[in-house]
C-alpha cells in the first residue's frame, strides 16, 4: 500500500519550531524514497515474469521512448535498433514536459505539437502521451499501445503518472540522458529519478565511478555502454560527407550565477563573436545556441524578446541558424565549433575538428574526467582577445596546431569502434534472462 510519508510529515512540520519541522519534512522524504523503492522493486518481478511469458509466447515487446522536446532525441540509434530486432516494437511517447509557465522550461501546446510533427516526419511511429483537448497527461498504460519497457531522456519535469514509479507497475525503466554526461554537478545523478529508475545508462566507466561513489545506491542501476548521441560517428565511420566549412557557434544557457554550472560566456562574447563572424564573412557561419538559452536571457531580464530575435536575425544575414534536433550531419560538414556548451564538447570532439572552448569569468562546475582530458587536448579561450588570436590561427591560416594532441585523446578515452545501441539492447536481453 502506498503511504504519502512525504506529505504526512510536511504536515506535522506545520506545527513544531522551524529546526525541528526541517528535520520531519527530510524524514518524510527520505520514507517517501524507502517506501518507492520497495515499491519499485516488489513489482520488478512481476514485470520481469510477465515479459519472459511474452517472448516464449513469441510475443513482440512493445518498447516506449518517452519524450517531450525533439531537440533532446539522442536515442535513434537505440530506437532502430530495437526497430531491427524481431523481438521488438518500439514507439515515441510524446508528452509536455511538467515545468511551470513561470520556468524557462515551460513548454506550449505548440511545443507539444513540433516534437509530434518531428517524429512523423521521420515516419516513426508516434503517438501523443498528452491529451491536447482535456489539456492533461495520459498515463502510459492507458495508450494506445502498453508499454513493456520504457526509456526515459529527461530526469526531470516528469509528471507523476508517466515517472517511473507509477510505470513499474507494468514495464521496466531504462534512462539515457539526453545530454552527455560532462559536469560533477549532483543534478545528473543525485535525484529521486536516478534512483527509481531501473537501469540507467552512462557512457563511461570514469562517469560511472563518480556516480556510483556519491550516490546514495551506490550506483547499483548505473551500467556503462557508451552513449547514442556518440553512435553516429561510429555507425558514419566511413561515410564521406560533403565539405561545407561550417564555423559553429555553440553557446550555453548557463550564463551567470543563478544556476548550477556557470559554463555560459554569452553575455561577456555572444556579440562581440557576431561581430567578428560579420567581419569575415568568408567564413560560413552557423548559430546554433542551446535549446534554453533564448528564454533564460529573456526571463532572466537581460534582454528582451524582440532583442533576442534581432539578435537572433543578425546571424541569418550572414549564415544560417540552427534549432532543430538534428545537428550531427552539420557536424561532420563543418571546419570548427566555438562553444561553452558541456555535451558538445564530448559530441564535436568525435568530428576530429578544431574545438575552442570558452572559459566562463564565474567560477564554473568542474566537468567530469573525461572532457577535463578533452578539454585540455582543445583550444582554450578566457577573453575576446585570446579568442580572436585563435580564430586568426585555426580559421584564417588553417594551422590547427593542436590536432596530433586531440587524436591522441581521442585513443586514450576509447571511442573508437564502441556502438552504445547494441551494448543497450544486449542489457535488456540479459535483464529479461
Amino acid at each position: 500500500m502506498y503511504i504519502p510519508y512525504d506529505k504526512i510529515f510536511d504536515t506535522l512540520a506545520l506545527f513544531v519550531p522551524i529546526k525541528i519541522g526541517a528535520k520531519l519534512e527530510n524524514i518524510g522524504y527520505n520514507l517517501k524514497i524507502k517506501s518507492n523503492l520497495q515499491y519499485i522493486s516488489k513489482n520488478k518481478k512481476r514485470v520481469i515474469k510477465n515479459l519472459k511469458n511474452k517472448i516464449l509466447n513469441n510475443e513482440k515487446l512493445n518498447v516506449a521512448f518517452y519524450i517531450y522536446d525533439d531537440t533532446k532525441w539522442k536515442s535513434q540509434s537505440v530506437y532502430d535498433i530495437f526497430e531491427n530486432d524481431e523481438r521488438f516494437e518500439p514507439y515515441i511517447f510524446v508528452s509536455k514536459n511538467y515545468a511551470s509557465d513561470d520556468n524557462m522550461n515551460f513548454q506550449t501546446i505548440e511545443n507539444v505539437k513540433k516534437t509530434y510533427n518531428f517524429f512523423k516526419n521521420k515516419k516513426m511511429r508516434v503517438f501523443y502521451a498528452y491529451d491536447i483537448e482535456e489539456n492533461n497527461y495520459i498515463s502510459f498504460d492507458k495508450m494506445p499501445i502498453k508499454p513493456d519497457i520504457v526509456f526515459y531522456s529527461h530526469p526531470w519535469y516528469v509528471y507523476k503518472t508517466q515517472g517511473p514509479v507509477m510505470v513499474s507497475k507494468y514495464a521496466l525503466t531504462h534512462y539515457v540522458p539526453y545530454f552527455l554526461a560532462t559536469s560533477i554537478s549532483p543534478i545528473e545523478y543525485y535525484t529521486r529519478f536516478h534512483q527509481y529508475i531501473e537501469n540507467y545508462y552512462v557512457q563511461d566507466d570514469l562517469v560511472k565511478d563518480y556516480y556510483a561513489e556519491n550516490m546514495d545506491n551506490k550506483g547499483v542501476n548505473l551500467k556503462s555502454v557508451g552513449h547514442p548521441m556518440l553512435d553516429y560517428f561510429y555507425l558514419n565511420q566511413n561515410r564521406s560527407f560533403e565539405n561545407k566549412e561550417y564555423v559553429i557557434y555553440a553557446p550555453h544557457w548557463s550564463v551567470d550565477k543563478n544556476n548550477n554550472l556557470h559554463w555560459g560566456t554569452f553575455l561577456k562574447l555572444g556579440y562581440k563573436i557576431l561581430e567578428y563572424a560579420k567581419k569575415h564573412q568568408e567564413l560560413n557561419w552557423v548559430y546554433r545556441p542551446h535549446p534554453c538559452l533564448e528564454s533564460y536571457l529573456e526571463k532572466s531580464g537581460y534582454y528582451s524578446k524582440e532583442e533576442i530575435l534581432a539578435y537572433r536575425n543578425e546571424w541569418t544575414k550572414i549564415g544560417q541558424v540552427s534549432l532543430e534536433g538534428d545537428y550531427l550531419e552539420m557536424f561532420m560538414q563543418s571546419k570548427a565549433m566555438i562553444t561553452d556548451c558541456g555535451s558538445f564538447e564530448t559530441e564535436y570532439f568525435l568530428t576530429k575538428k578544431p574545438l575552442i572552448h570558452l572559459k566562463s569569468d564565474i567560477e564554473p562546475t568542474p566537468f567530469n574526467p573525461s572532457v577535463e582530458k578533452i578539454v585540455k587536448s582543445c583550444y582554450e579561450v578566457s577573453n575576446f582577445d585570446e579568442l580572436e588570436k585563435i580564430l586568426d590561427e585555426v580559421l584564417i591560416k588553417n594551422n590547427d596546431y593542436k590536432i596530433s594532441e586531440r587524436e591522441k585523446v581521442y585513443k586514450e578515452l576509447g571511442y573508437e569502434n564502441n556502438y552504445a545501441a547494441k551494448n543497450i539492447l544486449e542489457d535488456v536481453l540479459n535483464c529479461l534472462k
